[in-house]
Order: structure tokens, then sequence, then C-alpha cells
């Protein structure tokens, strides 16, 4: 498929914004460490807008892709899988989401091997937002150490962290196990009832890779196939 040069740089432009939270999810250890918890917060904040920037600016210019959209979820599992090592080395009760998010992956990728077809959730999108808010909340409270003030609620914030970070931990995990019972339900529809896998991978030819490479960046082609286990065609090139 061609593209005029406007059309490149707003798919550029947009992938690169993905791009920026991916690489800022690396970092995101170090600037804790030498940055501290308050830098970590303000370049989360940031770092999460622009999951709503990206997905906004493609769907209002017209150019989701797949390469987007798997740009997008695994920056987004990145950024709140390192988030949850960070705190979870003060904090135990952060490693329990991110095992969730980690059996969230392997049932997703496991619905795609079996040619299913893993859609987004209400509840998918519930529990993204909730667990950004309170992993900004958890580093936002650690950086009030750093504060030396007489104010009794700030006071107060400091004397209690420890048990609001725990609580936070455990309302995670609990929207986490949540999330998960619902995309194992809705997964399990997609292997055994072909109305809900849209394709039959038996009766189709394979793609070469490079026209897979290609439907990564069509956009047309997104529109038409984005209910589709597109992954189930990458697996002759990926495993």
């Amino acid at each position: 498929m061609k593209y005029s040069a406007l059309k490149i740089i707003e798919l550029v432009f947009v992938n690169l914004i993905t791009t920026t939270r991916l690489l800022g999810a690396f970092a995101l250890p170090f600037i804790y460490v030498y940055h501290g918890p308050s830098v970590c917060a303000l370049i989360t904040i940031i770092l999460f807008l622009t999951d709503a920037i990206d997905g906004f600016l493609a769907r209002r210019l017209k150019i989701s892709t797949f390469l987007g959209s798997m740009l997008d979820a695994f920056s987004d599992k990145l950024l709140n899988g390192i988030s949850f090592i960070i705190l979870g080395i003060e904090y135990n009760i952060m490693f329990a989401p991110l095992i969730l998010e980690l059996s969230i992956l392997y049932t997703n990728y496991s619905t795609y091997r079996f040619g299913g077809n893993v859609q987004s959730s209400i509840i998918g999108k519930i529990k993204t937002v909730i667990l950004d808010i309170f992993v900004i909340l958890s580093f936002a409270l650690l950086s009030l150490n750093a504060f030396n003030t007489n104010n009794n609620i700030i006071k107060y914030l400091i004397e209690n962290k420890n048990i609001y970070i725990n609580i936070f931990g455990c309302i995670i995990t609990i929207v986490c196990i949540v999330a998960l019972l619902d995309y194992m339900k809705k997964n399990k529809k997609t292997r055994i009832n072909p109305e809900f896998t849209h394709v039959k991978f038996q009766n189709r030819k394979r793609k070469t890779f490079k026209e897979l490479m290609n439907n990564l960046i069509d956009t047309k082609y997104y529109v038409k196939h984005k209910n589709e286990a597109i992954m189930k065609q990458f697996y002759k090139y990926l495993l």
C-alpha cells in the first residue's frame, strides 16, 4: 500500500509516541535510582498520557495499524511490569499484580496459538486505568519523604504511606484477578466457537513474510482484519 508523504509522517509520529513509552519503561528504574520517586512519578504520568495520546491520534487520523497496536500493547505491559518491580522491591504486595499481568499475557498468547482472537474489554480498560492511577499515587506517596514541611496532611501521608501503598497493591491485585478471569472466559469461547475466531486458518493460504510486514503497516488491512487472530499468522516466522 502506498502512502502520501503526509500520511507517512503521521504514521511515524504516532508510532514514535508509542516508542517513547517503550523506551521510558526501560529508563524508569534508572530514573528511580538516580532521581528518586518524585521524578519517577512525573515521568510515569507523562508516559501514561502518551498511551491516551497515541491511541487518540491513530483513530483521529485513521492510521491505526497492527504494528501500532502491537507496540502499544507491549509498551503498556512493560511499563506496568517495571513499575511493579520497582515498587515490589519495597512493597512485596506489588509482585502479585505483576504475576497476574504475566498470567494474562500467557492466557492471551495461548489463545492466539489455538487460533482464537483476543479482544479488549471494558474490564480490561478499567483495569489499565486503575493500574495507572495507583502506580502514580504510589510513586507520589514515596516522593513525600523529600518534603520538609509542617503541613499536617503531608505529615499524615508520610507516616501512613506504607499502609496506603499496601492497600493500593491489594486493590490492583483484585482488579487484575477479575481481569484475568474475564480474559480466560472470553478467550476460551474464541477457541471453541468458530463464530468468535472470524478466521479459519486451516483453509487460508500462508502469507509470505513480506506480505506480513506490509500488513503490519497497512491501515486498510487493519480496519478490515482488526478482529482476527492476526498473531496466528506470525508463528511460522516467530516460533
